[in-house]
Order: C-alpha cells, then structure tokens, then sequence
C-alpha cells in the first residue's frame, strides 16, 4: 500500500467509489493506474478502502470495493491551536508536520502579535490532504480560522487546554489522560501578556519545552511530538 488516495464520502456508494480532479489526475496519469490494478483510498472518516479499478481517466477513476477496514477515533484527541507565522513557508510546515504528528484538528489564529493577516485556505488544505495521505492517516484533520485567543479558548472550552511557555517551569505530564486537548503555542515574540493572563483566568495549564527559545514552527512540532504515544 504505497500510495493511497483520497475519496470523498459523497463519491464512495454502494460498492464502487470514484476519484476526482487532482486525484484522478495523479492516479491515471502520473502513476498510470489503469483497469483491473489495485487501488488503495481512504474517505478521511477512518475507512481505507482496497479496491480494484474499473475505468481510469484523468477526470475519473471508478473503482470496485474489494475489502473495508475501520480505524476508530483516537482514544486521545489533540488539537494544535498556534499563532498565525508571518512567513508562509513556516506556517505550511507547521500545518503539514501537526497532520503528521497526529493532529485530530489545526486552528490558526490571529494572535496579539501575529504578524500575517491573510492566509491562503486553499492552500493550506491542499497541504493537509497531502500529509493525511503521504502519513497514512485514516481520520481526515480540520482546519479552523479564528481571530484571537478569545475565540480559541471559548471554542475549545470542553478541551483540556496547555500552552507552551518559555518561563513555565513546569516539565511536561507523562502523558495526556483527557479525552480532549487543546495545545496552544504563541506565534514569533510568543503569547503577550495579556494573552498569558487570559490563559490563568481559564486554568490553562503552562508547559516548558526546555531551556532554549524555540521559533513557533519548531515550538508546534515539539509540543505535538511529547504528546506522540499518548493516544
């Protein structure tokens, strides 16, 4: 199962599913799927999907489900909610690793000292639906715009929620036990003060990712990975 491509549950019925645009395009001409080959899909909503082609073009390969498998939800969701970066290729990285490293869901938002005020959505889903097949992940992550701290915390106020802090002086938990949880990393020039009184006025738990300064990007990825076995 070396590739595997990406059918939206709308295209999947009965015993066939169809792949569209893009990855019809990449299935019947860059990788020359043709009819009667094996076919590898998943539908983001834990399914994969082997099936055997029937007709391959580059607007549409139809395909024959042969077997099912199911991967249920995580027993541990975590949601990566950081500052919007100012340089794009930054801000890419960080969504591409995050789906990666097992991101349930990705939340930009305009922190109070984000420096970007427009981001490319499409983009930035072309790039999780790249890592979601390229990681060989099952559940599809969402990705959610908001505009402040504000919005974040009251949108995820059923999540346990920790933020990576340089002065905390508190080592991170072995392991995350909440069934929901918010990680919340501060953009270039990290959280304002403000931003961090907020976080104490909503319990938010503050975690050290060590000594060093870490740059926002980097930030993501070690808080993400410390929490790696946790589900």
């Amino acid at each position: 199962m070396d590739n595997i491509f990406f059918a939206h549950p709308e295209n999947i019925k009965g015993n066939q599913l169809e792949l569209v645009d893009q990855e019809a395009v990449h299935a019947s001409k860059v990788l020359r799927f043709e009819r009667g080959d094996e076919l590898y899909a998943a539908d983001g909503k834990g399914n994969i999907y082997q099936t055997g082609i029937i007709s391959a073009s580059k607007k549409s390969v139809i395909a024959e489900i042969q077997k099912t498998d199911f991967e249920t939800e995580p027993r541990i969701k975590k949601v990566l909610a950081f500052g919007a970066i100012k340089k794009r290729d930054r801000l890419e990285f960080t969504v591409e690793k995050a789906v990666e490293l097992g991101a349930w869901e990705i939340c930009v938002f305009n922190a109070d000292h984000s420096e970007r005020s427009k981001i490319n959505e499409e983009r930035l889903q072309s790039i999780v639906m790249s890592a979601f097949k390229q990681s060989k992940r099952t559940w599809l992550p969402e990705v959610l715009y908001l505009e402040s701290m504000e919005e974040v915390l009251n949108h995820y106020s059923n999540h346990a929620p920790l933020m990576a802090h340089i002065d905390s002086k508190v080592n991170k938990p072995s392991k995350l036990t909440k069934p929901e949880n918010l990680l919340l990393v501060g953009p270039e020039g990290g959280f304002s003060n403000r931003e961090v009184q907020l976080a104490k006025e909503h319990d938010v738990e503050f975690i050290s990712l060590g000594k060093n300064r870490l740059r926002a990007e980097t930030a993501s990825i070690t808080f993400l990975s410390q929490y790696l076995y946790s589900e």
